[in-house]
């Protein structure tokens, strides 16, 4: 199986997982200007609420980018070949490109958490917009001619170990508010199959705290439960 496609007698990964958490990061990536214009200069209290909800997210973009540098690329380069390797090399690529830029918008961050100030919150709006074509464009990229090729090359447990894999590195407390990120414009039957490999004593409670832990979260950042999807931004 190293140098061909999964079997077809196997489940496969499927490419729809990939397209949530896709949806999750234009959404609230594509929010953040608009965000951080909103709050009035000097409003430091403000400001942290906003600088917190961009770390985070600046964080978890990492992570999941990381991982599939990891977890999931060195796994391809084994079985693909020709245009899907070269392909898999330009995903590499693209997240050295974005990385670069979301440093950037790190350090805006510190600056106007610092001080809350007129001109440090125009130039991190700025350095968002500077990266959400990036973003977008990798995403875009990766859809369209990665996640068909994941889909032949992964086997749906193999995925399930990169993701647990990857979910060892993050904050457990911090699991119900990113699920619920996910599921907010997440497929019904990929959610209930997410919610199913996680442990059976998770099961039942998982999915309602993480939409309780979302809708409260986006009604202290974007002052709704129900900000726009990511078709309306």
């Amino acid at each position: 199986m190293t140098t061909s496609e999964v079997s077809t007698g196997e489940a496969h990964f499927d490419g729809r997982e990939m397209l949530m958490v896709h949806h999750m990061f234009r959404r609230e990536f594509g929010l953040m200007p608009r965000l951080v214009r909103s709050v009035a200069t000097r409003d430091t209290a403000r400001a942290q609420i906003v600088a917190d909800h961009i770390a985070t997210l600046s964080g978890v973009l990492h992570h999941h980018h990381h991982s599939e540098d990891v977890q999931v690329w060195p796994v391809l380069r084994e079985r693909v070949k020709d245009a899907d390797a070269r392909m898999v090399d330009l995903m590499g690529t693209q997240h050295e490109e974005v990385e670069k830029a979301v440093s950037e918008v790190d350090a805006a961050l510190q600056v106007w958490r610092a001080s809350a100030a007129a001109e440090d919150r125009d130039a991190l709006a700025g350095a968002i917009e500077w990266l959400l074509p990036l973003l977008r464009g990798h995403m875009r990229t990766e859809e369209a001619n990665v996640v068909p090729v994941m889909e032949r090359y992964i086997t749906a447990a193999e995925w399930n170990r990169m993701v647990q894999a990857g979910a060892g590195e993050a904050d457990p407390e911090a699991m119900p508010l990113m699920l619920g990120m996910v599921m907010y414009e997440g497929d019904p039957e990929i959610i209930d199959a997410i919610i199913g490999n996680m442990p059976p004593e998770v099961r039942p409670v998982i999915g309602q705290l993480a939409a309780d832990a979302f809708a409260a979260h986006s009604e202290r950042i974007h002052g709704t439960p129900t900000p726009p999807r990511s078709t309306e931004i």
